[in-house]
């Protein structure tokens, strides 16, 4: 399905080696042990592999732990406009994902083991370092043609076989320079597919529902699965010490209403979080006559343009329901990032709303 491309730059020696399958690619730095790279070799005529799959055959620790690596599946149709794909990415490497609305990078941004993301209707990736550019969607049919099977190159290219030059250029459109929600996605404000983004946690596939509001037409979902009580890394943790003024807030069930200007835990008897160096959080008790809300139950964060929901441990654990989707139950020490409109349940008939802050409206 569509066209595959690859090119390594005149004098250089190949970073990566590409495995190209009849509905995935992989991409694996070149110095990785052969027996690795073949056993996904062997999997090219495949006609379907999931992308849990892929990743359970690399090894994430030990001596040949596989630091770098991307993996992205290939779907059929769904409309007209271009395929779902979902890609896989952990260390040094970035996947640019286009689509008729544009482009955006994505990389795991120091998220551990790996983190996942679906995208739909896209008509074109490229796969390679993080430093290299991103290149102009008319560049998606450059490079030497390719069949299956696995090559040493610098940078892969990938385009629907329909996509036309012609559509290419009426698809590149300038990029935003933020990155949305501090995770790693450089996104075009025009762009009009769906995402989801999860990180995978040891043992067992990430799943999640939540929808994060993003441009007109765009659904977004950003999921950081971390040990309970383990601060954010990376931008993320940038961006919760840069949260000052209350973007989001969200009301209690007495009906006050609590602007998320630091980061709030709430629970029977909440406290404050024992990272030396975190910043500062609003501790809020909330009544439970039978104990079915934990000590130090949630909390609740904006960071970006987003709010984050994570469950810090608690006995019986937090129930995310969403505008709109279906509820989830999030695991110990799981985080989700939501729209205005979910509400977050506790227990005890603890019912917590999010809201947009006075004077934003959701996605502002």
């Amino acid at each position: 399905m569509g066209r595959v491309g690859y090119e390594t730059g005149l004098g250089t020696e190949a970073a990566w080696t590409f495995v190209v399958g009849r509905g995935f690619i992989a991409a694996l730095p070149a110095g990785t042990p052969s027996g690795i790279t073949l056993t996904l070799a062997a999997l090219v005529t495949a006609p379907h592999v999931e992308a849990e799959e892929l990743v359970a055959l690399l090894p994430l620790g030990g001596e040949h732990a596989v630091e770098h690596f991307a993996v992205i599946i290939q779907r059929a149709p769904t409309d007209e406009d271009g395929i779902p794909v979902s890609v896989v990415v952990r260390g040094e490497v970035a996947v640019d994902v286009y689509s008729v609305g544009g482009s955006r990078r994505f990389s795991d941004v120091s998220i551990r083991p790996w983190l996942l993301a679906d995208f739909r209707a896209v008509t074109g990736f490229t796969v390679g370092s993080t430093g290299r550019p991103v290149a102009s969607s008319r560049a998606l049919d450059s490079g030497r043609p390719f069949g299956l099977g696995s090559v040493f190159a610098n940078t892969l290219f990938w385009s629907l076989a329909e996509h036309s030059q012609a559509e290419a250029a009426q698809a590149d459109v300038a990029q935003a320079d933020a990155a949305l929600t501090d995770a790693g996605l450089t996104d075009d404000s025009s762009a009009d597919d769906a995402t989801i983004v999860r990180s995978g946690a040891p043992g067992r596939a990430a799943g999640a529902d939540t929808v994060l509001a993003g441009p007109a037409g765009t659904d977004t979902l950003i999921t950081d699965v971390r040990a309970p009580g383990q601060p954010a890394s990376g931008p993320a943790a940038g961006a919760r010490a840069r949260a000052a003024e209350a973007r989001f807030a969200f009301r209690l069930p007495n009906g006050e209403e609590i602007p998320l200007d630091l980061p709030c835990r709430l629970g029977r008897r909440p406290r404050a979080p024992r990272i030396s160096g975190d910043a500062p959080v609003r501790l809020i008790e909330v009544a439970s006559p039978t104990s079915a809300v934990s000590g130090t139950h949630v909390e609740i964060r904006q960071e970006g343009g987003s709010v984050v929901v994570t469950d810090l441990g608690s006995t019986n654990g937090t129930v995310v329901a969403p505008p709109r989707g279906r509820r989830q139950r999030l695991h110990s020490g799981q985080s989700l990032a939501v729209l205005p409109g979910t509400t977050v349940h506790l227990g005890d008939g603890n019912i917590i709303e999010i809201l947009p802050a006075a004077g934003n409206t959701p996605g502002q």
